[in-house]
């Protein structure tokens, strides 16, 4: 049956493109398949792509990724490829906050009375930053590594 209603097309679309996400997500997450894990994870990633231009938001898109990217620098170790670099993926996590760390701090301090936008933004920093948990160890010296480790030290006090 056709649907006319543009919205919910878009919303099929969208839980489809998850669907294959999830699916290869949870192949790029199986301890089992080893070195095979990057192959499931790129193909995880090409489903993503599809949700967001089916109108998946961007930022909930790029706190997947940095999430199974991150595992899969723990549980294998990063490789020649800047997919796999625990620097790339901290550049890539400062790059896609929506807020400046100093914007953050000062709205951190009284949230609760911020409009509902901004606290999104700071609850988006928060979800970004999830992943820089568990390789913030693994960054080099330098300053990609000193903000993160500033982010992160924000990141208890974000709602």
């Amino acid at each position: 049956m056709e649907c006319t209603d543009g919205a919910e097309v878009s919303v099929d679309r969208i839980n489809d493109w998850l669907g294959a996400w999830r699916l290869n997500q949870s192949h790029a997450q199986d301890r089992d398949r080893g070195e095979a894990r990057r192959i499931w994870a790129r193909v995880a990633f090409a489903a993503l792509d599809g949700a967001e231009q089916a109108g998946y938001p961007m930022r909930n898109a790029d706190a997947d990724r940095f999430h199974l990217r991150a595992l899969l620098i723990v549980d294998l170790a990063p490789d020649d490829d800047p997919l796999w670099s625990p620097d790339q993926l901290a550049s890539d996590v400062l790059e896609a906050l929506p807020l400046g760390l100093e914007q953050a701090r000062a709205w951190v301090t009284d949230w609760r009375m911020r409009p509902r936008h901004e606290i999104l933004a700071l609850r988006t920093c928060k979800n970004l930053l999830g992943p820089m948990e568990s390789i913030a160890d693994r960054l080099a010296i330098g300053p990609v590594r000193t903000q993160i480790d500033r982010w992160l030290d924000l990141r208890a006090h974000l709602p």
